[in-house]
């Protein structure tokens, strides 16, 4: 089955609501956030691995129209984020020893000091950079039932969720007459390579970004044109 049979591609705004500041940066592409779920999907809620390892795996395909750049510079139609009004704020967060706990510490029948100051039970005080905004926003050329589907369940984004960050909510999907997934008004709305820029529409600002999910891994990373 050819790709464009196998989703209803059109294109689509996609908003998230917010109830919650997000921990992310200005970009929070919306096509790392459906390869998640869709591998939640797949493998369940959750997946045990070491830390920094990459545990993607071929076989999953995003219901998004793909953009083909070459085998290492292709990429979903997806923008990145488009934020509401929006200010940036600093928080801390916390970790620290309950010492009212520690009579219940094995020391393997040895007496023994909870140390703070490393190990398993070391203290921290550490800065976060958090966006507020009323909503957040998306464009793309994608499946709207698909990808409905796999947003039902995602009620938080961003990072630092377990602690209330990034609380969605609501969705919201409203299809358009024009796709600005890529372009929208002129203007750049996701990193791309520097050969699929149009040299007089923006002023070109190159940096090291991941071209498609997931961000995080280099061999997905490399030299764009950022918007």
């Amino acid at each position: 089955m050819a790709y464009r049979d196998k989703f209803n591609l059109e294109p689509l705004q996609i908003t998230a609501v917010l109830r919650t500041a997000v921990i992310s940066d200005q970009y929070l592409p919306l096509d790392g956030i459906l390869l998640y779920q869709a591998h939640r999907e797949k493998l369940g809620a959750r997946d045990y691995s070491l830390p920094g390892e990459y545990t993607i795996f071929g076989g999953i395909t995003l219901p998004l129209a793909i953009e083909h750049g070459g085998k290492k510079n292709w990429y979903y139609r997806a923008s990145w984020a488009d934020w509401g009004d929006c200010v940036e704020g600093q928080d801390y967060w916390n970790k620290r020893f309950d010492n009212s706990l520690a009579d219940l510490i094995d020391f393997g029948k040895k007496r023994g000091n909870v140390i703070i100051e490393k190990g398993e039970f070391k203290a921290y005080h550490n800065p976060i950079i958090y966006r507020s905004a009323l909503w957040v926003r998306w464009f793309v050329m994608g499946d709207k039932a698909e990808i409905e589907n796999l947003l039902s369940t995602v009620t938080h984004i961003g990072k630092k969720t377990v602690q209330g960050w990034g609380r969605v909510s609501r969705w919201m999907f409203k299809r358009l007459n024009d796709d600005c997934s890529i372009w929208r008004e002129g203007k750049l709305m996701r990193g791309i390579p520097a050969e699929d820029v149009r040299s007089f529409a923006i002023d070109q600002k190159m940096g090291i970004y991941g071209i498609r999910p997931s961000y995080w891994n280099k061999p997905n990373q490399m030299s764009l044109i950022l918007p």
